[in-house]
């Protein structure tokens, strides 16, 4: 079996299979699962992902629809952000403080940061990459094995962001704050995630492992290995009884 994908949550796991998603989670000393099947995906979502320097919107489309609530909330953040922020606003009721764009990413960046490492989150991300790690090497899987794995993954998301920071640092540097550096970097950035070139792949997964290892994750106790091994069984049995 082949995983699509993979993410933590505040007290779960979810694994992505081939035709369903599999989430399993620790709740009042039980662990329950739930299996979805997946959307198929949309005509047009499909050309879009065939087009380069346009597919990264097409993906980023996708998870707005998915993950609208944690948009909204961002947009409310900086909405709130610009109003205290501008240095153009004549409020005697707030400080005014210049901030332009790089400041703003490393803002959310340090805050998502933040909420990773005080929460179980960390936890259930580290837990989900030993067990992916694990189940690639060998699908017989047990506690000894899991334990055995490294915390960070070559496929996760974290990897598309440093390739992505990357590409805006650089291009802010030469260009400053702009909204088309911002959409530019994304899609330079989208591609060389997707296409890994050798050279310049090295690197990013370099910062990225380590950005995983000290920002993104934390080290899982049993019961967060234990979900996370119940979410990839429940998948590899769906996925396999739906070949039959």
């Amino acid at each position: 079996m082949k995983i699509y994908g993979g993410r933590a949550g505040y007290n779960s796991v979810t694994f992505t299979g081939e035709k369903y998603h599999v989430v399993a989670r620790f709740k009042e000393g039980k662990i329950t699962t739930e299996t979805r099947r997946k959307n198929r995906d949309k005509k047009i979502t499909i050309i879009l992902s065939k087009i380069p320097f346009v597919r990264s919107f097409s993906m980023l489309f996708d998870l707005i629809i998915e993950y609208w609530r944690r948009f909204l909330a961002m947009v409310i953040v900086l909405f709130l952000m610009e109003l205290l922020f501008n240095e153009r606003s004549n409020s005697i009721f707030l400080y005014t403080i210049p901030i332009n764009s790089l400041e703003m990413l490393l803002f959310f960046l340090v805050l998502y940061c933040l909420i990773i490492k005080s929460t179980s989150i960390g936890q259930y991300h580290a837990a989900e990459h030993q067990i992916a790690n694990a189940f690639e090497r060998d699908p017989n899987l047990t506690l000894e094995k899991v334990k055995k794995q490294p915390r960070t993954h070559n496929d996760c998301g974290t990897n598309l962001v440093i390739s992505f920071f990357i590409c805006y640092v650089l291009l802010f540097m030469i260009f400053g704050d702009s909204a088309w550096v911002l959409l530019v970097s994304w899609i330079i950035g989208y591609e060389v995630w997707r296409n890994e070139p050798k050279v310049i792949w090295n690197l990013i997964l370099i910062i990225g492992k380590g950005a995983q290892y000290l920002l993104f994750t934390s080290k899982p106790k049993e019961k967060h290995l234990i979900v996370a091994m119940e979410a990839i069984t429940r998948l590899e049995e769906k996925e396999l009884a739906n070949k039959k």
